[in-house]
C-alpha cells in the first residue's frame, strides 16, 4: 500500500477552497460538511452531530478525523479494534499509517510491529526494521532489506538513520557495498553524497569519484586519459561529448584515440545520443554491430524512419528482441517499410493486422488500407444484478456519498481503498455506477483498469461538455481535439495538480495562467482560478489555439502544449514530412505518446459527439510542412 507523506494536504483546505470557488455549492452546503469541519477543528463529535450521523454511511468518516486528533493517547490495540469496527472507510484505515508513524518516531516497537502492514514507505520500512533488530527479531532477509535501503543512491529519510547505525555496528556495511552506494548515488547525480560515503575509503574512492566528474565536465579528456582505468563512466562521458561537440568525439574515434578496450563503449553512448539527436553523423555508427542496448535499440528504427530510408529500418526492426517485434507500433512500421520497399503484399497483410486495434497505429494502418474503423464496444459488461450488488456495498456508498458532497480529494482515496478490495468483475460494475453518478474521473481509469478497453462510453464520457463547446466556438477549434487534450492532461479531474504544478483540467501552469487571465480580462485571485473547471478550460484553450495559429497542424500544437513551443521549433522538419515519421522520431518519449493519445482521443471524441465517423487522416493532416 501506499502511504501519504506527513505533508499531505489537508482535507479543510480542500473544503475551504471548493466553497471559495463556488464548486458543488449546494453539497458543499450541505450538513455532513459542516459537520466535518466542526470535528476537525474541535477533535471531538458533539451529541447533536452524533445523532444527526451516528446511523450514516459516512459516520466513521467523523469518527476518523476525531480519532486523529487524540491518536497519540490511543493504543494499538484499541486502533486496531476501531478498524475491525469501521472496515469500510479508508480515513479509518488510514489511521493506522499515521499511528505507525508516531509509534516510530517514539520508539515503541512492541506496538510498531502490532501494527505493522506491508508498505511501501520506506520511512515506515526502516521503523519496521529498526524494531525488529531492537526486539532481536531480525531474520537474513531483513538484513538484506536494510542493506538494500542503505545502498540506494539518494539520502534517505531521517528515520532512516538509526537503523543504519545499527547495521554498521554490525558490521553489514562492507567496503563493496559502500563503493556500490557511491555509484548509485553517482549515478543519480549526488556528489555530495557520494563524497561523504568516501571519506571512511582509502584513495581510490576519491580518485574513482574524481574520474566521473571529470567524465561529466570534461568528457573528451576523461576519454583520452582515464576511461581505460574507469570503464564504468565511459558510455556517460560518450554521451555527453556527442551533446556538446560530436565532432570532436567521432574525431577521437576514428583516430583511435579512446583505448581500444573501451572504445566499442563509447561507440555506443554516442551512437545512442546522436540517433536521439537525429544527427546525421549517427547514420556510421548505428550500422556498426554494436552490443544491444534497448534504448540504442529503439532509436536505432527511429533514426531510420525520420530520414525515411526503409530498407535500414526493416534491419535494425530485427535486431530488436522478438517480443519487441511483435509489438503494434513495430508491426506498423514493419509494414509500412515494406510498402515502401516494393512488397505490398506483405504489407498489406501485416496493416491488416495492425488496423483491428482502436489506437494510434491502429488508424494509421485502416488509413493507409482505407479500412473502416469499428468503435464499437466487443467486450462484455457485467450483469444488471452485479452492477446493483456492487451499488450497495457500504464502501461504494461511502465514496459516492463523499463524491456528491464535492469532497474529492477525500472520495477518490475511498475509491481506490475500495477498488483494491473488488475482483475485476466488481471493478467493471464500479466503472458502470461511477458513470451514472457523472464521476468522470473514477469511470475512466477503472473501466481501463479492469478490462473494459473498449468501451468508450466510460472511458471517455463528455465530461465538461458545456464550457469546452463554449471554449471550442470560441477558438474555432475542434470540440473533439479540445475534449481529448483535456482527457490526457487531467482524466477529468478539476482539482489536480502535477509535480511541475500546472493545475486544473488543462493543467495550466500558474505563470502561463496568470499571463493569460490578464489578456483575457478574466479575474485572477491566485493559483486557485485554475481549480475553477470554466477559467481553466477558457485559459487552456486559448493557450492550445495560441499554438495552433503558430505551428498550423494539431500535431505540431499539441506537441507544443505538451514540451513547449521552443522544443517543437526545434523539431520541426525543413522540408514536408508524413504525419506518422514526424511523430515517430519526437525525441521526448512523454511527448511522442503524448501526441498519439490526444489525436487518437479526438477521432474517438469525434464518434461520441457526432455518432459518425471521422478518420485520423482528417482530423490532423497526413503531411507535416513548417509553417512560414
Amino acid at each position: 500500500m501506499r502511504v501519504q507523506g506527513v505533508n499531505h494536504i489537508r482535507k479543510t483546505l480542500v473544503i475551504a477552497l471548493c466553497v471559495a470557488l463556488g464548486i458543488n455549492t449546494n453539497a458543499i452546503a450541505g450538513s455532513f460538511s459542516r459537520a466535518w469541519v466542526t470535528v476537525e477543528s474541535s477533535g471531538k463529535i458533539s451529541k447533536a452531530v452524533k445523532k444527526e450521523w451516528q446511523d450514516s454511511p459516512l459516520f466513521p468518516e467523523l469518527i476518523a478525523e476525531s480519532t486523529e486528533k487524540r491518536l497519540g493517547s490511543i493504543s494499538a490495540q484499541d486502533l486496531e479494534k476501531l478498524m475491525t469496527k469501521y472496515p469500510d472507510s479508508a480515513a479509518v484505515s488510514n489511521l493506522r499509517w499515521r499511528k505507525l508513524f508516531r509509534l516510530g518516531r517514539a520508539n515503541w516497537h512492541q506496538d510498531f510491529l502490532f501494527l505493522f502492514e506491508q508498505t511501501d514507505n520506506i520511512e515506515l520500512n526502516c521503523y519496521k526494521l529498526e524494531a525488529r533488530y531492537r526486539l532481536k527479531q531480525e531474520t537474513e532477509i531483513d538484513k538484506r532489506e536494510a542493506l538494500r535501503l542503505w545502498t540506494h543512491g539518494k539520502s534517505q529519510p531521517k528515520a532512516c538513520d538509526t537503523l543504519f547505525s545499527i547495521i554498521s555496528k554490525r558490521g553489514l556495511i562492507t567496503k563493496e557495498a559502500r563503493f556500490r552506494r557511491i555509484d548509485n548515488a553517482l549515478e543519480n547525480g549526488q556528489l555530495r553524497l557520494a563524497r561523504w560515503l568516501a571519506k571512511p575509503l582509502d584513495r581510490s574512492a576519491k580518485e574513482h569519484i574524481n574520474a566521473w566528474v571529470q567524465a561529466r565536465r570534461q568528457p573528451a579528456k576523461f576519454l583520452t586519459k582515464k576511461a581505460g582505468q574507469f570503464p564504468k563512466w565511459v558510455d556517460m562521458a560518450a554521451s555527453r561529448l556527442a551533446n556538446r561537440n560530436p565532432d570532436q568525439l567521432l574525431l577521437l574515434i576514428k583516430d583511435r584515440k579512446i583505448p581500444d578496450a573501451v572504445r566499442e563503449k563509447a561507440i555506443l553512448g554516442a551512437a545512442r545520443t546522436l540517433a536521439i539527436k537525429l544527427d546525421p553523423a549517427a547514420s556510421p555508427l548505428l550500422d556498426m554491430d554494436l552490443p544491444s542496448h534497448p534504448i540504442l535499440n529503439h532509436w536505432r528504427v527511429r533514426y531510420f524512419i525520420h530520414y525515411q530510408k526503409w530498407p535500414e529500418v526493416l534491419t535494425a526492426i530485427s535486431r530488436l528482441s522478438s517480443e519487441e517485434q511483435r509489438e503494434i507500433e513495430w508491426n506498423y512500421w514493419t509494414s509500412r517499410s515494406l510498402a515502401m520497399t516494393g512488397s505490398p503484399d506483405l504489407a498489406f497483410a501485416g496493416f491488416q493486422k495492425v488496423a483491428k486495434s482502436n489506437s494510434w497505429y491502429g488508424f494509421l494502418a485502416a488509413d493507409y488500407l482505407d479500412m473502416p474503423y469499428d468503435l464499437r464496444a466487443k467486450s462484455q459488461r457485467p450483469t444488471d444484478s452485479l452492477v446493483t450488488n456492487v451499488d450497495r456495498r457500504t464502501d461504494v456508498t461511502v465514496a459516492r456519498l463523499l463524491f456528491e458532497e464535492g469532497l474529492t480529494v477525500m472520495a477518490r482515496r475511498q475509491w481506490d481503498f475500495v477498488i483494491g478490495r473488488l475482483n475485476e468483475e466488481e471493478q467493471k460494475a464500479a466503472a458502470i455506477l461511477a458513470n451514472r453518478w457523472n464521476w468522470h474521473s473514477r469511470s475512466a481509469v477503472t473501466a481501463h483498469q479492469s478490462g473494459l478497453t473498449d468501451d468508450y462510453e466510460l472511458r471517455y464520457p463528455l465530461a465538461f461538455e458545456k464550457p469546452l463547446r463554449s471554449a471550442a466556438e470560441r477558438h474555432n477549434i475542434p470540440l473533439s481535439w479540445l475534449s481529448g487534450l483535456m482527457r490526457s492532461e487531467s482524466l477529468f479531474m478539476h482539482d489536480i495538480r502535477s509535480p511541475a504544478g500546472a493545475l486544473g483540467l488543462m493543467q495550466v501552469m500558474p505563470r502561463t495562467g496568470r499571463q493569460t487571465a490578464k489578456h483575457l480580462k478574466l479575474k485572477w485571485k491566485g493559483n486557485r482560478t485554475l481549480i475553477n473547471p470554466t477559467t481553466n478550460i477558457r485559459i487552456g484553450s486559448y493557450y492550445l489555439a495560441k499554438q495552433l495559429n503558430q505551428f498550423g497542424h494539431p500535431a505540431l500544437a499539441t506537441a507544443a502544449y505538451n514540451a513547449g513551443p521552443h522544443r517543437v521549433k526545434k523539431w520541426m522538419p525543413d522540408s514536408t514530412m508524413p504525419l506518422d515519421v514526424w511523430v515517430a522520431s519526437i525525441p521526448f518519449t512523454e511527448t511522442r505518446n503524448y501526441v498519439q493519445r490526444v489525436l487518437t482521443a479526438q477521432v474517438i471524441y469525434e464518434w461520441r459527439y457526432n455518432d459518425a465517423i471521422r478518420r485520423l487522416d482528417s482530423v490532423a493532416a497526413p503531411q507535416i510542412t513548417k509553417k512560414k
